[in-house]
Protein backbone atom coordinates (compact mmCIF):
# COMPACT_ATOMS: atom_id res chain seq x y z
CA UNK A 1 0.00 0.00 0.00
CA UNK A 2 1.19 3.27 -0.95
CA UNK A 3 1.98 5.50 1.86
CA UNK A 4 0.34 9.06 1.54
CA UNK A 5 3.29 11.72 2.89
CA UNK A 6 3.41 15.18 3.44
CA UNK A 7 6.72 17.29 3.54
CA UNK A 8 7.07 20.55 5.59
CA UNK A 9 10.41 21.79 5.57
CA UNK A 10 13.82 22.78 3.62
CA UNK A 11 15.00 21.29 0.09
CA UNK A 12 16.54 18.37 2.18
CA UNK A 13 13.18 16.55 2.94
CA UNK A 14 12.31 17.26 -1.21
CA UNK A 15 15.24 16.23 -1.89
CA UNK A 16 14.94 12.74 -0.38
CA UNK A 17 11.91 12.23 -2.70
CA UNK A 18 14.15 12.20 -5.82
CA UNK A 19 15.51 8.30 -4.33
CA UNK A 20 12.02 6.70 -2.96
CA UNK A 21 10.40 4.34 -5.45
CA UNK A 22 7.05 5.90 -6.37
CA UNK A 23 5.04 2.69 -5.47
CA UNK A 24 5.90 3.14 -1.99
CA UNK A 25 5.32 7.13 -1.43
CA UNK A 26 2.88 9.83 -2.81
CA UNK A 27 3.68 13.20 -1.42
CA UNK A 28 0.06 14.74 -1.27
CA UNK A 29 1.60 18.23 0.26
CA UNK A 30 4.95 20.02 -0.45
CA UNK A 31 5.35 23.17 1.69
CA UNK A 32 8.80 24.57 1.54
CA UNK A 33 10.64 28.00 2.09
CA UNK A 34 8.48 28.45 5.24
CA UNK A 35 10.23 28.59 8.96
CA UNK A 36 7.84 27.47 11.86
CA UNK A 37 9.24 30.42 13.79
CA UNK A 38 7.39 32.36 10.72
CA UNK A 39 3.71 30.77 10.85
CA UNK A 40 2.63 33.46 13.44
CA UNK A 41 3.70 36.80 12.72
CA UNK A 42 0.66 39.02 10.99
CA UNK A 43 -1.19 37.99 7.96
CA UNK A 44 -1.27 39.42 4.32
CA UNK A 45 -3.97 38.60 1.84
CA UNK A 46 -2.37 38.17 -1.64
CA UNK A 47 -3.33 37.13 -4.71
CA UNK A 48 -1.67 35.01 -7.16
CA UNK A 49 -2.12 37.72 -9.96
CA UNK A 50 -0.40 40.28 -7.18
CA UNK A 51 2.72 38.19 -7.28
CA UNK A 52 2.60 37.18 -10.81
CA UNK A 53 6.02 39.84 -11.48
CA UNK A 54 7.87 38.70 -9.06
CA UNK A 55 10.88 36.64 -11.04
CA UNK A 56 10.43 33.07 -8.99
CA UNK A 57 9.20 29.78 -10.41
CA UNK A 58 5.36 29.08 -9.75
CA UNK A 59 6.20 27.00 -6.94
CA UNK A 60 8.30 29.54 -5.62
CA UNK A 61 5.46 32.12 -5.83
CA UNK A 62 2.92 29.55 -4.48
CA UNK A 63 4.96 29.21 -1.20
CA UNK A 64 5.64 32.99 -0.78
CA UNK A 65 2.00 33.38 -1.32
CA UNK A 66 1.11 30.67 1.88
CA UNK A 67 4.07 32.59 3.55
CA UNK A 68 2.46 35.64 3.51
CA UNK A 69 -0.92 34.22 4.53
CA UNK A 70 0.30 32.44 7.14
CA UNK A 71 -1.55 29.31 6.34
CA UNK A 72 0.45 26.28 6.62
CA UNK A 73 -0.98 24.56 9.54
CA UNK A 74 -4.75 24.53 8.06
CA UNK A 75 -3.01 23.78 4.40
CA UNK A 76 -1.64 20.34 6.17
CA UNK A 77 -4.86 19.68 8.16
CA UNK A 78 -6.70 19.54 4.80
CA UNK A 79 -4.24 16.92 3.69
CA UNK A 80 -5.14 13.52 3.22
CA UNK A 81 -1.61 11.96 4.19
CA UNK A 82 -1.28 10.95 7.31
CA UNK A 83 2.73 10.82 7.92
CA UNK A 84 4.49 14.41 7.88
CA UNK A 85 8.30 14.37 6.75
CA UNK A 86 10.05 17.88 8.43
CA UNK A 87 12.70 19.18 9.44
CA UNK A 88 14.25 22.76 10.73
CA UNK A 89 17.10 23.81 8.09
CA UNK A 90 14.16 26.39 7.16
CA UNK A 91 14.32 28.22 10.10
CA UNK A 92 17.95 29.76 8.88
CA UNK A 93 16.14 30.86 6.37
CA UNK A 94 17.21 35.55 6.38
CA UNK A 95 14.34 37.26 8.02
CA UNK A 96 13.17 40.76 6.44
CA UNK A 97 10.68 43.18 7.61
CA UNK A 98 8.61 45.01 5.12
CA UNK A 99 6.34 47.86 5.09
CA UNK A 100 3.06 48.06 2.85
CA UNK A 101 1.61 51.46 3.61
CA UNK A 102 1.52 51.94 7.27
CA UNK A 103 1.86 48.00 8.06
CA UNK A 104 5.20 46.12 8.55
CA UNK A 105 5.33 42.26 7.94
CA UNK A 106 7.60 39.69 8.45
CA UNK A 107 9.19 37.73 5.60
CA UNK A 108 11.36 34.59 5.02
CA UNK A 109 13.64 34.99 2.33
CA UNK A 110 15.43 32.19 0.81
CA UNK A 111 19.04 33.02 -0.33
CA UNK A 112 19.05 31.90 -3.65
CA UNK A 113 16.47 33.90 -4.38
CA UNK A 114 17.66 37.28 -2.47
CA UNK A 115 18.12 39.13 -5.61
CA UNK A 116 14.68 38.97 -6.61
CA UNK A 117 13.08 38.99 -3.40
CA UNK A 118 15.02 42.46 -3.17
CA UNK A 119 13.90 43.59 -7.16
CA UNK A 120 9.93 43.23 -5.75
CA UNK A 121 9.77 44.01 -2.05
CA UNK A 122 12.11 47.00 -3.10
CA UNK A 123 9.71 48.51 -5.11
CA UNK A 124 6.52 50.83 -4.29
CA UNK A 125 4.19 49.75 -2.59
CA UNK A 126 6.69 47.69 -0.63
CA UNK A 127 9.99 49.43 0.95
CA UNK A 128 12.48 47.10 2.87
CA UNK A 129 12.97 48.25 6.48
CA UNK A 130 15.87 45.76 7.70
CA UNK A 131 16.90 42.32 7.57
CA UNK A 132 18.50 40.31 10.03
CA UNK A 133 19.92 36.72 10.69
CA UNK A 134 17.40 34.07 12.80
CA UNK A 135 20.87 34.14 15.13
CA UNK A 136 19.31 37.53 16.59
CA UNK A 137 16.32 35.69 17.60
CA UNK A 138 16.06 34.62 21.33
CA UNK A 139 15.10 31.09 21.99
CA UNK A 140 11.98 31.97 24.33
CA UNK A 141 10.69 33.40 21.40
CA UNK A 142 11.93 30.33 19.14
CA UNK A 143 10.23 27.64 22.01
CA UNK A 144 6.77 29.65 21.76
CA UNK A 145 6.24 29.26 18.08
CA UNK A 146 7.84 25.47 18.05
CA UNK A 147 5.37 24.91 20.93
CA UNK A 148 2.49 26.22 19.34
CA UNK A 149 3.09 24.39 15.87
CA UNK A 150 3.61 21.14 17.84
CA UNK A 151 0.55 21.47 19.39
CA UNK A 152 -1.69 22.42 16.30
CA UNK A 153 0.12 19.96 14.15
CA UNK A 154 0.07 16.81 16.66
CA UNK A 155 -3.52 14.83 16.92
CA UNK A 156 -5.60 15.00 20.15
CA UNK A 157 -8.70 14.68 21.60
CA UNK A 158 -8.81 18.58 20.54
CA UNK A 159 -7.41 18.63 17.64
CA UNK A 160 -8.44 15.11 15.14
CA UNK A 161 -7.11 17.40 12.18
CA UNK A 162 -3.75 16.86 13.31
CA UNK A 163 -1.03 14.10 12.72
CA UNK A 164 -0.45 10.97 14.92
CA UNK A 165 2.88 11.81 16.62
CA UNK A 166 4.49 8.35 15.54
CA UNK A 167 3.64 9.54 12.44
CA UNK A 168 5.57 12.85 12.27
CA UNK A 169 9.35 11.89 11.05
CA UNK A 170 12.02 14.69 11.68
CA UNK A 171 15.19 14.48 8.76
CA UNK A 172 17.45 16.04 11.43
CA UNK A 173 18.99 18.32 8.74
CA UNK A 174 22.19 20.40 9.63
CA UNK A 175 25.43 21.94 7.84
CA UNK A 176 27.78 20.32 6.30
CA UNK A 177 31.31 21.58 7.22
CA UNK A 178 32.84 20.66 4.11
CA UNK A 179 32.63 19.86 0.98
CA UNK A 180 34.09 16.63 -1.19
CA UNK A 181 35.30 18.15 -4.55
CA UNK A 182 35.39 16.36 -7.83
CA UNK A 183 39.29 16.59 -7.75
CA UNK A 184 38.77 14.30 -4.84
CA UNK A 185 39.93 16.47 -1.89
CA UNK A 186 37.99 18.33 0.91
CA UNK A 187 37.54 22.05 0.62
CA UNK A 188 35.78 24.47 3.19
CA UNK A 189 32.24 26.30 2.45
CA UNK A 190 32.33 30.24 1.54
CA UNK A 191 33.05 32.59 4.45
CA UNK A 192 29.21 33.76 4.50
CA UNK A 193 28.57 30.69 6.07
CA UNK A 194 28.00 30.88 10.01
CA UNK A 195 27.76 26.74 10.31
CA UNK A 196 29.09 26.15 13.64
CA UNK A 197 26.50 28.70 14.59
CA UNK A 198 24.07 27.57 12.72
CA UNK A 199 24.64 24.01 13.75
CA UNK A 200 24.31 24.74 17.05
CA UNK A 201 20.95 26.52 17.59
CA UNK A 202 19.44 23.85 14.97
CA UNK A 203 20.89 21.29 17.60
CA UNK A 204 19.22 23.75 20.65
CA UNK A 205 15.89 23.96 18.27
CA UNK A 206 15.40 20.07 17.20
CA UNK A 207 15.69 19.13 21.01
CA UNK A 208 12.99 21.70 22.15
CA UNK A 209 10.71 20.45 19.25
CA UNK A 210 11.53 16.92 20.45
CA UNK A 211 10.18 17.98 24.12
CA UNK A 212 6.84 18.86 22.45
CA UNK A 213 6.61 15.80 19.71
CA UNK A 214 8.03 13.26 22.35
CA UNK A 215 7.00 10.27 19.82
CA UNK A 216 7.83 11.37 16.67
CA UNK A 217 10.41 9.60 14.59
CA UNK A 218 13.64 10.89 13.93
CA UNK A 219 16.59 10.16 11.34
CA UNK A 220 19.93 11.92 12.24
CA UNK A 221 22.32 12.92 9.93
CA UNK A 222 25.27 10.84 9.90
CA UNK A 223 28.50 12.33 11.08
CA UNK A 224 31.42 13.42 8.35
CA UNK A 225 28.42 14.05 6.14
CA UNK A 226 30.00 16.13 3.03
CA UNK A 227 27.70 18.54 0.54
CA UNK A 228 28.87 17.77 -3.03
CA UNK A 229 29.64 19.97 -6.34
CA UNK A 230 27.33 17.68 -8.34
CA UNK A 231 23.89 18.44 -6.74
CA UNK A 232 20.93 19.60 -8.80
CA UNK A 233 20.65 22.69 -6.87
CA UNK A 234 24.56 23.41 -6.70
CA UNK A 235 27.22 23.86 -3.69
CA UNK A 236 25.35 24.44 -0.43
CA UNK A 237 26.22 23.40 3.34
CA UNK A 238 22.33 21.91 3.08
CA UNK A 239 23.13 20.01 -0.32
CA UNK A 240 24.49 16.48 0.25
CA UNK A 241 25.87 13.78 -1.16
CA UNK A 242 23.97 11.10 -3.29
CA UNK A 243 24.89 9.05 -0.89
CA UNK A 244 23.01 10.37 2.05
CA UNK A 245 19.83 10.73 0.24
CA UNK A 246 20.22 6.97 0.16
CA UNK A 247 20.65 6.66 3.66
CA UNK A 248 17.45 8.77 4.10
CA UNK A 249 15.44 6.54 1.78
CA UNK A 250 16.45 3.23 3.74
CA UNK A 251 15.82 4.51 6.89
CA UNK A 252 12.13 5.75 6.02
CA UNK A 253 11.83 2.30 4.33
CA UNK A 254 12.08 1.01 7.79
CA UNK A 255 10.23 3.49 9.63
CA UNK A 256 7.26 2.82 7.31
CA UNK A 257 7.50 -1.11 7.62
CA UNK A 258 8.84 -1.59 3.73
CA UNK A 259 12.01 -3.01 5.37
CA UNK A 260 13.10 -4.99 8.08
CA UNK A 261 17.00 -5.62 7.22
CA UNK A 262 18.19 -3.26 9.66
CA UNK A 263 17.14 -0.29 12.78
CA UNK A 264 17.22 3.32 12.26
CA UNK A 265 20.05 3.80 14.74
CA UNK A 266 22.26 0.56 13.40
CA UNK A 267 21.47 2.71 9.72
CA UNK A 268 22.89 6.23 11.56
CA UNK A 269 26.14 3.95 12.82
CA UNK A 270 26.97 2.38 9.75
CA UNK A 271 26.33 5.32 7.30
CA UNK A 272 28.73 7.24 10.20
CA UNK A 273 31.47 4.47 10.34
CA UNK A 274 31.52 4.87 6.22
CA UNK A 275 31.67 8.33 6.39
CA UNK A 276 34.21 8.27 8.86
CA UNK A 277 36.84 5.86 6.71
CA UNK A 278 36.42 7.52 3.57
CA UNK A 279 37.38 10.81 5.23
CA UNK A 280 40.06 9.64 6.56
CA UNK A 281 41.02 8.33 3.05
CA UNK A 282 40.42 11.56 1.51
CA UNK A 283 42.52 13.29 4.51
CA UNK A 284 45.49 11.03 4.22
CA UNK A 285 45.26 11.29 0.39
CA UNK A 286 45.70 14.81 0.49
CA UNK A 287 48.52 14.94 3.14
CA UNK A 288 49.95 12.40 1.07
CA UNK A 289 50.31 14.82 -1.80
CA UNK A 290 50.46 17.79 0.35
CA UNK A 291 54.35 15.56 1.37
CA UNK A 292 54.94 15.33 -1.84
CA UNK A 293 54.45 18.67 -2.93
CA UNK A 294 56.80 19.57 -0.06
CA UNK A 295 59.74 17.60 -1.02
CA UNK A 296 59.41 18.87 -4.35
CA UNK A 297 59.51 22.81 -3.28
CA UNK A 298 62.48 21.52 -0.58
CA UNK A 299 64.13 19.92 -3.68
CA UNK A 300 63.95 23.05 -5.74
CA UNK A 301 64.93 25.20 -2.38
CA UNK A 302 68.20 23.24 -2.21
CA UNK A 303 68.74 23.29 -5.56
CA UNK A 304 68.57 27.42 -6.02
CA UNK A 305 70.91 27.65 -2.75
CA UNK A 306 73.28 25.37 -4.13
CA UNK A 307 72.87 27.85 -7.15
CA UNK A 308 73.50 30.62 -5.11
CA UNK A 309 76.50 29.51 -3.26
CA UNK A 310 78.35 28.43 -6.96
CA UNK A 311 77.78 31.70 -8.37
CA UNK A 312 79.17 33.26 -4.71
CA UNK A 313 82.43 31.66 -5.21
CA UNK A 314 82.74 31.91 -9.13
CA UNK A 315 82.20 35.83 -7.67
CA UNK A 316 84.77 35.67 -5.63
CA UNK A 317 87.48 34.25 -8.29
Amino acid sequence: MVVQVDIFGSCVCRDIFRYVDNEKYQVNRCISNIPITSLYEESVQVSKDFLESAKLTQYEKKMLRILMRRNTVSLLEKSEANVLIMDLANEFMERWEVAIGERTISLAVPEEREAEYEAFFGKQPFSIVKKYSMLEMDMESVEACLKQFAESIVKSPENQMGYEEKNIIVIESLYTPDILGNDGNIHGHDKKYKLHEYNEWLRRAYLILYKYIQDCKVIKLPEFTHSTENHIRGVNPLHYMGDTYEYFKQALDVLNKYSYVNSVDNLYKEKSLKNKIETRAVNSSMMYGMRGQIDILEKQIDQLQKRSITEELGGEK
